[in-house]
């Protein structure tokens, strides 16, 4: 995850807002387990967007490359759809289930083609596409109990 104090992609705004806004505001980001960061991130770049009419032309397009750059870009407007775990996911510190990536990808109007290229950034492809199987060495007491067999012909 970004550093992003240290980082130069990142810039701090401030701003004061009335108390109970502010209290509010830090409850349902902790509630639903969102960086305060994220949630001003979305929060300004839509002002923007509405302000100017661009629909986010101003910006570049972030693209994920992972499925925890998609959980990271999209956690407002995931809050609701049911999936636990979001600010993991976001960090890159668990993965979720086929079915939750379904519910995610679904939820945010993902095409096919984008949905399997983000779930092969996630999980990425074998170093040896031609791989039909690995078997994992074992070692019990110095006798090896199975061999690691790389299949390079199909």
């Amino acid at each position: 995850m970004t550093d992003r104090r240290r980082s130069e992609n990142y810039k701090q705004v401030s701003g004061y807002i009335p108390l109970e806004l502010a209290l509010e505001f830090k409850s349902i980001c902790a509630r639903l387990g969102i960086s305060q960061g994220d949630a001003v991130e979305e929060m300004i770049q839509d002002w923007i967007d509405k302000t100017t009419g661009s629909g986010g032309k101003n910006q570049p397009k972030q693209t994920p490359e992972t499925i925890a750059d998609l959980v990271r870009l999209n956690a407002i407007k995931l809050k609701s759809c049911g999936i636990k775990n979001l600010q993991a996911l976001a960090d890159g510190e668990v993965l979720p289930t086929p079915g939750d990536f379904a519910i995610i990808t679904s939820v945010l109007g993902i095409p096919e083609q984008e949905r399997i290229k983000i779930w092969q950034g996630t999980y990425k492809p074998s170093v040896y596409p031609d791989a039909r199987g690995v078997k994992v060495y074992r070692v019990s007491e110095g006798v090896k109990t199975d061999e690691c067999q790389y299949s390079e012909n199909p």
